[in-house]
């Protein structure tokens, strides 16, 4: 497995940190520092999450996903992660996450860690959150996916018992191409 793109926190203190950003040598990113002259992508921005996901293998779903796909210009300031059920039990943090069943194909392992795809990332911010903000970011998604709407609208009739499925499909298919 490659060395990860960002700094490793448990190697770096904050005092370091302020070193090598005061010196020119890092930016911020996420929850670490990324070394100057490295391409800032989806996978590094992913890798930038780790110190709250790594531990108990957490999913970056919703904005912070949106994010990571790199249609928002900033990291939300609330952190938005889900325990996937279909992995199995196992200790989760203190508060926990939400908890979510997802399908195979609706995550995607980025810099190591899980991040909802574009198409789920979608589908869930016009299921769970109102306004125009969510819609952009999920026409946004969709372009990304190479998806039209009417097919992203579809793909999501695929999804088996959910709240708000049917608004979301509405939502979906009703985006801007």
């Amino acid at each position: 497995m490659p060395a990860s793109p960002v700094l490793d926190l448990d190697l770096l203190g904050p005092a370091e940190r302020s070193v090598l950003r005061i010196d020119g040598d890092s930016l911020p990113l996420g929850l670490t520092d990324v070394p100057i002259g490295v391409p800032v992508g989806p996978a590094v921005r992913a890798a930038s999450l780790a110190p709250v996901t790594a531990r108990h293998d957490l999913v970056v779903e919703l904005r912070c996903a949106a994010w990571v796909h790199g249609v928002l210009p900033a990291l939300p300031g609330a952190m938005t992660l889900a325990v996937d059920v279909r992995r199995g039990r196992r200790k989760l943090p203190v508060p926990p996450p939400r908890e979510v069943r997802f399908r195979p194909e609706d995550t995607v392992r980025l810099g190591g860690v899980l991040v909802t795809t574009p198409l789920r990332t979608a589908f869930d911010l016009v299921r769970l959150e109102p306004g125009r903000d969510a819609n952009a970011a999920a026409a946004a998604l969709l372009r990304l996916a190479g998806l039209t709407p009417p097919i992203a609208a579809a793909l999501a009739q695929l999804h088996v018992r959910c709240p708000n499925k049917e608004r979301a499909i509405d939502r979906l298919a009703a985006l801007p191409a």
